[in-house]
């Protein structure tokens, strides 16, 4: 008899595991082509018993996963480094049990950049002879922040120009004060602050020709920190 309720006791316990599974389905795009990825990695973490999943993306970007419904998850899809200087950044979201539940696919969408890319964050701006953050440029780096956040695998170069009437002292002190910024947020290791000086003008605004006049906006242009991508 005690083996008998034993055993029906296993068999319930694994009928009410299987009715608390549910399928989940994903699918990895390239974000600006919406082309699926295929090969990517896409990692589950159930955050209650820390169960890990891991699967590769098909060649139409799918993934299939059987997941515990009453769980929220930690999402992790990348792809690797081919080699050639371009590749996607990571890309991370906490699933709720909601999300999980649902029966829709999920669609994650993962953004190709080049090493030294420098398209994927505008360039910030000073004023003349003042290394100071104006509240533009503080929330710039929130920005930055908030990507690098977004963006666990991501490490940037902030580049720091000054125009070519101003006193290359600036440039360090513009440095500090954004890596003072950054650093009170708590970012201090993939963010890094590199000073150039005044050198590469975007426009004819660089003081080799005396005769020549700029205005002010042309000069304003030069004195930038620009953000590049260095590793993804």
């Amino acid at each position: 008899m005690r083996s008998f309720i034993l055993s029906l006791v296993c068999a319930l316990s694994i009928q009410v595991s299987y009715a608390q599974e549910t399928s989940f389905r994903l699918v990895v795009y390239n974000k600006m082509n919406r082309e699926p990825i295929a090969g990517a990695t896409v990692k589950l973490q159930d955050l209650n018993s820390l169960r890990e999943y891991k699967m590769i993306s098909n060649d139409s970007g799918i993934v299939n996963f059987k997941l515990a419904s009453a769980a929220r998850y930690r999402l992790e899809v990348s792809t690797k480094d081919d080699g050639t200087g371009t590749g996607y950044l990571s890309y991370n979201y906490m699933l709720s049990e909601k999300e999980v539940a649902s029966k829709k696919t999920f669609e994650a969408e993962l953004e190709k950049v080049k090493h030294t890319d420098s398209g994927l964050l505008p360039a910030m701006h000073f004023e003349y002879n003042n290394p100071m953050l104006s509240a533009e440029n503080q929330a710039a780096l929130d920005n930055v922040l908030r990507m690098l956040k977004s963006f666990p695998s991501l490490q940037i170069e902030i580049g720091i120009y000054a125009d070519c009437h101003e006193n290359e002292m600036l440039v360090s002190k513009r440095a500090a004060a954004i890596a003072n910024y950054l650093a009170g947020k708590g970012e201090t290791k993939r963010a890094a602050v590199k000073e150039y000086g005044n050198v590469r003008a975007l426009n004819q605004c660089d003081c080799s020709n005396k005769n020549f006049i700029c205005s002010e906006e042309k000069y304003a242009e030069n004195r930038r920190a620009e953000f590049k991508v260095i590793a993804f």
